[in-house]
């Protein structure tokens, strides 16, 4: 991981005569809050950019553009404060604070790196001791779950083939490896379900927990305690020369992404639309409204800032269910339509498109087995199996598609059995 000091320190230097500048800050990345200038139009107003403290003089952000200077990626061009602008946020400028930049920027830059290892070498991540895949889910905000549990299944299929392969007598060495991949395959994938956490394979998990206990046992103390955070409040955007409101909350509340108009510090707002942005610690709803005439005869639903305990249990409780069902996307996809379409409607879940990809995922395998039966010249009984795979994977194809319509899978079937996605 490159550490900061190998980032070359910001350059400062006066603009030249007949610049559109004062002032030039020449820097080694991208700063993540600072905004250049954006002019208006006939139909936008003009956004100041963002307002920078250098010394007893504030600035303002009007360009960012790349540069070819050694040693830096981008240059900001700034000017005095405009003072017909109100100041909404001041951004100080100095060694300590470009410090500190730096070395956020390193770490961003190793979450994102990681993140993508990871997302790549899925197959051998989801193998990795519980403690290891945990510590990555805080770093790179990836759902591990799902890692973990796409791992279990691709290493089921492997074995699939490779028993096909090696035929009714395996080597016993390899028949040994075989039946433990096997066991392990279904065991985490239960587990995961019925958790809602990652873990990794036994083989690797046990010793890495007895090396912990025995050799960090204090450092491992304080992993568990950093791990505890407390959800933020709701963040509230008053637009007053608008009438708009805006919400940003990390938690999904069905009163805010309701249809019905809501009661907030004595106005009415009605629901314009909401979407989700970011991932992990940095995901938030959005909520959109706008003022509205309120009806003396109608009694609205009030919303508070913050919750009172009882409403921010439900919505917590609601937000973590919400979340299990898009964690385990891929085993409920599986599932009857008529729980598919349940979870649709409760808590967004896209039954079509997980019928879809589980309908996929299930045919490669299918096609898979058969190939190494039939070039092993496997008994034709064996290939009943992947022949029903195949019928039944390209019906929910069809449906998914074609009609937008979910459909069950009979693994689903099995699974729902021992298995109950969330009420």
């Amino acid at each position: 991981m490159p550490s900061s000091s190998k980032l070359s320190a910001d350059r400062l230097r006066n603009a030249e005569s007949g610049e559109p500048v004062e002032v030039w800050v020449y820097s080694a990345f991208e700063k993540d809050q600072w905004t250049a200038r954006r002019p208006g139009d006939f139909t936008h107003a003009e956004h100041p950019g963002t307002a920078v403290q250098i010394g007893n003089d504030l600035y303002e952000v009007m360009t960012a553009e790349g540069t070819i200077e050694p040693g830096y990626v981008v240059r900001y061009g700034l000017k005095k404060w405009d003072t017909r602008h109100a100041v909404r946020r001041t951004i100080p400028y100095t060694p300590e604070t470009q410090t500190q930049a730096a070395e956020e920027h390193r770490d961003k830059t190793h979450r994102q790196e990681l993140r993508q290892r990871i997302v790549i070498l899925f197959f051998l991540a989801g193998l990795a001791p519980d403690p290891l895949q945990r510590k990555w889910e805080r770093e790179t905000a990836l759902n591990m779950a799902v890692i973990a549990a796409a791992s279990s299944l691709t290493n089921f299929f492997a074995l699939m083939t490779l028993a096909q392969i090696f035929g009714p007598a395996p080597p016993s060495k390899v028949e040994y490896v075989l039946e433990y991949i096997f066991f392990d395959s279904i065991v985490r994938v239960l587990w995961i379900v019925f958790s809602g956490q990652p873990h990794g394979t036994l083989i690797l998990t046990l010793p890495y927990l007895l090396w912990e206990a025995v050799a960090r046992p204090d450092q491992r103390a304080e992993k568990r305690e950093s791990a505890k955070f407390s959800l933020e409040g709701d963040e509230v955007i008053r637009r007053p020369e608008t009438g708009h409101l805006t919400i940003r909350s990390m938690l999904y509340d069905d009163l805010l992404g309701g249809t019905t108009p809501i009661g907030f510090e004595g106005k009415v707002y009605q629901s314009l639309h909401w979407h989700e942005e970011g991932i992990g610690l940095k995901r938030r709803w959005v909520y959109e409204f706008e003022k509205k005439e309120a009806d003396p005869k109608f009694k609205y639903p009030e919303y508070t800032q913050p919750r009172t305990p009882g409403r921010q249990k439900l919505v917590e409780d609601f937000t973590r269910r919400h979340d299990l069902v898009h964690i385990f996307c891929m085993v409920w996809g599986t599932f009857s339509r008529g729980e598919q379409l349940r979870l649709q409607e409760k808590y967004q879940f896209p039954a079509a498109k997980w019928t879809s990809i589980t309908a996929g995922f299930f045919l490669a395998g299918a096609v898979l087995q058969g190939w190494a039966m039939f070039m092993f010249r496997a008994p034709v009984e064996f290939l009943v199996c992947p022949v029903y795979m195949v019928s039944e994977s390209l019906y929910r194809l069809y449906l998914s598609k074609s009609k937008g319509q979910p459909a069950a899978s009979v693994l689903g079937l099995l699974v729902s059995v021992f298995v109950r996605p969330p009420q």
